[in-house]
């Protein structure tokens, strides 16, 4: 389904495995869902029908199988369970009738009753169809839908909460910060309210309303790293402007005064270079180095904890009258003289741990690389496409999307095919909680993806998927 939410077949087929489980609401639900999609679908009528019929329905149930027999009129199952359901309201009928003589006719409370019954079914079909346009990225649509189920029911949690995330969708945050705190009125623990105020605060800059929601969610859910990663930004948004003040008042220039030197002192050790120019030759570039040795024995100085035990300084002045005489007064070198190592020598790239196999392993490999994109990136580069949607089985943390999406604007667009980029993001698209994962990103975050399909979408690749991958990213 969050492959192609478009598709009434399957929520249908998903109704039936949760008929066969004896979840008839939620099987009622997703055949809500499918009519939604087509209201011509025969076996979302049916289905529908047999669910309500289950949950003692008889009417709702035999509209639906009297919808499936104008649509389908040969349709045997339908037949059949539209001459029960009359049989069962056939005695209904006349069991009421029997009540009515004995009780006053028109009971207003049971009118009231029905009535409620009925509006609260209708704001149940009108979320469907919400739904179903917010997954097709008709965040319009959905809030229209959403607005006629708040008429119908303003007691459903989910209408307002399901309203705010559209709204946060299309930016409009001060609407969403309201919607969602019209769902706490009505439950206080529904920790995706919280969730999302904190997050529509959040870009209205009100930090610390948005900073409390956030904690709020961590006390209704310890542990959820939405919430943690949240207040981790918010706190270092609310204490960077001292941040930089205290920054300013330390400032202090790189040659210090006298008085904070070190005390240790230095050693000048001349070099005399083997088998290279003369000795004359040597003199005359007055090569030497410096090198502060660390007093080991020195428990207070602050490189005893270092692991470097030198540092060594090396100067080199050069005469620029050497003459060309003594460039050809160069003796091969002692085979036990030392071989000095060029500077610049480039380091050997590090081993890189196997392909991850789960999230948890895949953010702890990363740890261990942080610091080292290019690594990051040759680790990435092992991961089939197709993996990500087992690896992130369970949820994809907004932090590793952010972090993947770095490293594929950064590394995979000069370095790999076009496909290969749309392939990963497509299969990142298909994991649970990305949703989630995108609705939280920082507009910076957001360019990074803006880039990553500005490229894509210039690339030789089929232009109608690509646009269609670009919704689910929201940019």
């Amino acid at each position: 389904m969050n492959a192609d939410p478009s598709n009434p077949v399957l929520p249908t087929n998903r109704a039936s495995a949760f008929f066969r489980l004896k979840k008839f609401a939620v099987a009622e639900s997703d055949c809500n869902l499918a009519i939604a999609l087509d209201g011509r679908y025969v076996k979302a009528f049916c289905r529908r029908g047999a669910a309500r019929l289950a949950l003692k329905k008889h009417d709702a149930a035999l509209e639906d199988y009297q919808t499936a027999l104008k649509l389908d009129p040969g349709n045997v199952e339908a037949q059949n369970e539209v001459k029960k359901i009359q049989e069962v309201l056939g005695h209904q009928v006349n069991d009421a009738r029997s009540e009515q003589q004995e009780a006053p006719a028109g009971d207003p409370e049971q009118q009231k009753l029905l009535e409620e019954q009925r509006r609260r079914q209708e704001a149940v079909l009108h979320k469907d169809r919400g739904n179903a346009y917010f997954k097709e990225g008709r965040y319009e649509a959905a809030v229209e839908c959403y607005t006629k189920g708040m008429e119908a029911d303003c007691m459903n949690v989910l209408l307002p909460a399901n309203r705010a995330m559209a709204f946060l969708k299309l930016e409009r945050f001060k609407e969403a910060e309201e919607d969602c705190s019209t769902a706490i009125s009505l439950d206080s623990s529904y920790s995706k309210a919280f969730a999302r105020r904190g997050t529509a605060r959040a870009a209205l800059r009100k930090l610390p309303e948005a900073k409390l929601d956030f904690e709020q969610l961590l006390r209704l859910e310890p542990g959820n790293k939405q919430a943690l990663n949240e207040l981790q930004k918010l706190q270092s948004e609310l204490d960077l402007p001292q941040a930089v003040e205290g920054f300013q008042r330390t400032v202090e220039p790189i040659d210090k005064p006298e008085h904070l030197r070190s005390t240790k002192p230095l050693r000048r050790i001349n070099i005399e270079e083997v088998g290279g120019v003369s000795a004359q030759s040597a003199a005359e570039s007055k090569s030497s180095i410096q090198e502060v040795v660390k007093d080991s024995r020195d428990g207070s100085s602050p490189l005893s904890t270092s692991p470097i035990a030198k540092i060594i300084k090396i100067e080199e002045i050069l005469d620029a009258s050497t003459s060309e005489s003594s460039r050809s007064d160069i003796k091969p070198p002692p085979e036990d003289a030392v071989h000095l190592q060029p500077a610049t020598a480039p380091p050997s790239e590090p081993d890189l741990p196997p392909p991850p196999t789960s999230s948890f392993q895949l953010e702890s490999d990363l740890r261990k690389m942080r610091g080292q994109p290019h690594a990051v990136y040759r680790y990435l580069r092992q991961i089939q496409p197709e993996a990500y949607g087992k690896i992130f089985h369970n949820s994809l943390e907004p932090d590793l999307l952010n972090q993947i999406l770095e490293t594929l604007h950064h590394f995979f667009i000069p370095k790999e095919p076009p496909a290969v980029t749309l392939e990963t993001l497509s299969s990142l698209a298909g994991v649970r909680r990305f949703d989630m994962a995108v609705m939280f990103m920082s507009s910076s975050e957001k360019k990074v993806i803006t880039e990553l399909f500005d490229f894509l979408l210039q690339s030789q690749l089929d232009q109608t998927s690509v646009e269609a991958l670009k919704k689910k990213y929201g940019v």
